[in-house]
């Protein structure tokens, strides 16, 4: 197979390493990764700027593409710039992080295999759980990842077009990672949100993100409570963000059949103006 990789953490970082020494051994790995960090920076692209590429010799990896942008862009610049046939499949990470429930609207990891699936192609991204007191063994890891990523490559298992896996490992000590991949949706409880505030030299306020990752609705059935309860998971996110209102007929469903339009309602402004 032909990989191509890319992360949301920078070129030079310990969890693209891990996932290229995962891969190899399956076959051919192009690596196309950020100049910089651009965790937490979500789905952005970069359409009105020029974007600066460059190749350089980067150990694990040889030869590498470099991209001064997004972790989407990266996905973008390798598909339509430096790969002259598109790839077997894409995988984003290994990030150092989970990416869970709605974790996967603000993540550049997720972001970049949503770009591969949107353009066509099978997509994984993969994210580790971790807590200060269970350090990552990138090795072990790596290990893990490659048996995730051949169990997920095989056909009955290949996500639906436009769509990808997201998967999270636990915080668990190393060689202790589960031997099942428990297949779940994503959860959608938000984040509980706060800030400390402080000054800076000039007098101006500061505001300092101190939300504590697990502190957020953990709902049986989905990846936050099963990570958090040690579990290694996948869950298939697809394109779809629209849903059906509740308060309108049946026929107002996402999308008709293939080649028939989507079912649609129209809603006079006087009926929505004012709630009950």
């Amino acid at each position: 197979m032909h990989f191509l990789i890319t992360n949301d953490d920078g070129f030079d970082a310990p969890g693209l390493a891990a996932l290229y020494t995962a891969l190899i051994p399956l076959g051919q790995v192009t690596v196309v990764a950020p100049a910089v960090c651009h965790s937490s920076r979500g789905h952005a692209v970069d359409t009105k700027n020029p974007i600066r590429i460059e190749k350089r010799n980067v150990n694990p990896f040889g030869g590498i593409h470099i991209v001064h942008a997004s972790p989407a862009d990266c996905i973008r610049v390798g598909l339509a710039h430096v790969l002259e046939t598109p790839p077997d499949a894409v995988v984003a990470g290994i990030n150092p992080g989970a990416n869970l429930g709605v974790d996967l609207f603000y993540s550049g990891t997720a972001a970049a295999a949503r770009e591969a699936a949107l353009m066509g192609l099978p997509a994984i991204a993969v994210s580790r759980y971790v807590q200060a007191e269970i350090p990552i063994d990138w090795d072990c890891l790596a290990t893990f990842t490659r048996r995730v990523v051949r169990t997920l490559s095989n056909r009955k298992l290949a996500p639906p077009r436009l769509s990808f896996w997201n998967v999270n490992f636990p915080s668990v000590p190393s060689g202790n990672y589960p031997e099942q991949l428990t297949i779940l949706p994503h959860g959608v409880e938000p984040h509980a949100v706060s800030f400390r505030q402080t000054t800076d030299e000039t007098g101006q306020t500061q505001l300092h993100y101190t939300g504590v990752y697990r502190e957020r609705g953990q709902s049986g059935q989905c990846d936050v409570h099963a990570v958090f309860s040690n579990q290694l998971t996948a869950s298939l996110v697809g394109p779809q963000m629209t849903i059906p209102h509740p308060e309108l007929p049946v026929r107002t469903q996402m999308t008709g059949s293939a080649g028939e339009s989507p079912a649609h309602h129209q809603v006079s402004l006087d009926d929505a103006a004012y709630p009950d």
